[in-house]
């Protein structure tokens, strides 16, 4: 069974279900018709969602969002080698530590 027909079925079982609800209110009925009828036909014509275009950014923007994000880039770049050097200094003391405990 493709997905339309099964649609089609659920429709026609929703239509009914209001027929059998609404029992002796006509209007009701009515109003509950058209709103799934408006609904079938809703679904049968899907609008296409388009996204709207992109603002382009102002040449100012660009470069201080670019200075930004260079300052951010050498600031990590920095907190990284002073990281290095305090791992690379603790190693060297460890080292000598055990070479004197051995002399």
């Amino acid at each position: 069974m493709s997905w339309v027909e099964e649609r089609d079925r659920l429709i026609a079982e929703t239509l009914a279900f209001v027929k059998e609800v609404s029992g002796n209110q006509p209007e009701l009925a009515a109003k509950l018709t058209v709103a799934v009828d408006a609904e079938m036909k809703a679904a049968e014509n899907p609008k296409q969602i388009v996204p709207e275009p992109a603002q382009p950014m102002k040449l100012t923007d660009l470069r201080e969002d670019i200075r930004n994000r260079v300052a951010s880039f050498k600031a990590r770049q920095q907190e990284m080698q002073d990281k290095r050097e305090a791992d690379y200094r603790e190693v060297i003391a460890k080292v000598r530590a055990t070479l004197e405990q051995r002399s």
